[in-house]
This record gives C-alpha cells, sequence and structure tokens, in this order.
C-alpha cells in the first residue's frame, strides 16, 4: 500500500466543511431568488421540432399559450422550477454532508495505530504515517544528484546544501522556514528530454502532492527565455502543467527573486 494513498480525516472533514459553507451561502442565494419568481407551472409541448410553451395554474390545468412575445414568462416559470429543484438537491446534499461531518470527525482510521499499547507498536508496521513520519520517509529517499563543473561558483544553504545560485538559496530557506520538504535537484523523466533535474522536488504534506519548482533566473536573456519557454512546454506534455505539479518562478536583472514572492507562491500550492 503506498503510503500517499490515504487520506487522514483531517484532510477530509475540513473539504466537507468548507463544501457545507458553500452550499448554505448557495442556499441563501436560491431562496432569495425564490421569492421574486412568478406564480404557476410550465407546460411544454413539442410539435414539428417546435417548442410550445403553455401556462398553467388552478384555473386553466391544460395550460394557457404563451406566444414569442411574452416568452419571459416561460423563463420565469422555468427559472422557478430550476431554482425549486436546486433547493431541494442542496438541502439533501447538506443533510447527508452534515451527518457524515459528525460522524467522520468523530472516527478515524488512522488512529488506530496511534492507540496501540507501547509494546505492540515496535511490533507493528502502520498503514498510515503522520506528518512528520512521511516527512522523513519522503524525504530520505536516495537517488543520484547531478553534480557541480569544478569552477561552479559555491552557494550553500544553512543546512549546508550546496545549490547553484543565490536565488536557489532564497528559495530553500523559504523552504525550511516553513516546513516544507523538499529534494534539491531530484531527477524526473520528461517526454522528449529523458531524465531533467528541476530545481526543487517539493511536497505538499497536507495533501501528499508533489511538485517540480523551477526557477528562471534570466529571463531578460532572449536566449535563455527561448530555451526555458520550450521547457515548459515539454513539462506539460508529461503533465507538470503551471499550476498543476508545477510550481514556477522568474526574475531579470532588474527584479530580482524575494523571500516574500517564493513564501506567497509556497503557501499558495505547498501548505
Amino acid at each position: 500500500m503506498k503510503y500517499n494513498e490515504i487520506l487522514s480525516a483531517e484532510t477530509i472533514t475540513p473539504q466537507i466543511a468548507a463544501r457545507l459553507e458553500e452550499l448554505r451561502e448557495a442556499r441563501t442565494i436560491v431562496q432569495k431568488c425564490l421569492k421574486t419568481v412568478p406564480e404557476g407551472k410550465l407546460r411544454v409541448a413539442t410539435a414539428k421540432d417546435t417548442f410550445h410553451y403553455y401556462f398553467v395554474n388552478e384555473v386553466n390545468s391544460n395550460g394557457k399559450y404563451i406566444p414569442k412575445e411574452n416568452i419571459d414568462i416561460a423563463k420565469g416559470i422555468a427559472q422557478k422550477d430550476y431554482y425549486e429543484a436546486s433547493l431541494k438537491a442542496i438541502n439533501n446534499e447538506i443533510e447527508f454532508l452534515s451527518t457524515t461531518y459528525k460522524k467522520y470527525s468523530a472516527i478515524d482510521s488512522n488512529l488506530v495505530y496511534d492507540q496501540l499499547k507501547n509494546g505492540r507498536k515496535p511490533l507493528v508496521t502502520p498503514m498510515h504515517l503522520t506528518d512528520k513520519e512521511y516527512a522523513k520517509f519522503w524525504s530520505n529517499v536516495e537517488y543520484r544528484k547531478k553534480g557541480f563543473a569544478v569552477n561552479a561558483p559555491e552557494f550553500f544553504t544553512s543546512k549546508g546544501l550546496r545549490v547553484r545560485s543565490k536565488s536557489e538559496v532564497i528559495i530553500a530557506e523559504a523552504l525550511y522556514s516553513m516546513g516544507i520538504p523538499f529534494r534539491y535537484e531530484f531527477p524526473i523523466s520528461i517526454r522528449n528530454l529523458g531524465y531533467v533535474h528541476p530545481d526543487f522536488f517539493c511536497l505538499n504534506l497536507r495533501t501528499r502532492e508533489e511538485f517540480i519548482w523551477e526557477h528562471f533566473g534570466m529571463m531578460d536573456n532572449l536566449e535563455y527565455a527561448a530555451k526555458n519557454t520550450e521547457k515548459i512546454d515539454m513539462y506539460a506534455k508529461s503533465g507538470y502543467i503551471l499550476g498543476r505539479k508545477f510550481i514556477a518562478t522568474f526574475e531579470t536583472s532588474l527584479n530580482p527573486i524575494n523571500t516574500k514572492t517564493v513564501k506567497t507562491t509556497a503557501k499558495q500550492f505547498l501548505i
């Protein structure tokens, strides 16, 4: 079993709560709209591939024909019917999710290991790892790192990791400070490129999703920009699409990267 295939209650219950809030807001809007719609029902008949609309009420159960110039009457009643059906569906979903939220919040199969007695824990391999355990497991994966040229400038992070630029130091330090696990220049396979080493391979601990993070540091150099624009397209063809599994930051000589930008970007995708 893959560790990242299990979603914990900590992940699911906030999503249920957010959906409930969204549904309650939608219900309020629909209820407000229903106060402005016309009375009556709508009957739709078809003749020679043409729709004909009839206004139905208690006086005329078969319906009074609505001519084209009064089509707004048909639209208003159809909209009301849509609102009523939507309100019913919204209420059913709210009822279901409210019950699910209460029950699911009270149970979490991932806690079974935590509740084992101390004498049993060493004998058991848990199906679920805590965020701290998973981060350690994920970060300790061994891989062949990309080498440095003999005369390449040396840049080191506060944890002793050698990187290739001051900008990469800024990114690494931001990830450290935010508790975001990453692998530096972890090799991945890209169609038509073979194995490449994106600057950072990052983990969103909350969702257990992995993202590549490339920093493009010379975007005012036309040759560099053209080359890396093509690289971005290659990434997309292998499923690493900007904003989805792929984070990118950019800078020019006049607009250098800064810690605030890096942290804002990290929060959007990795927290």
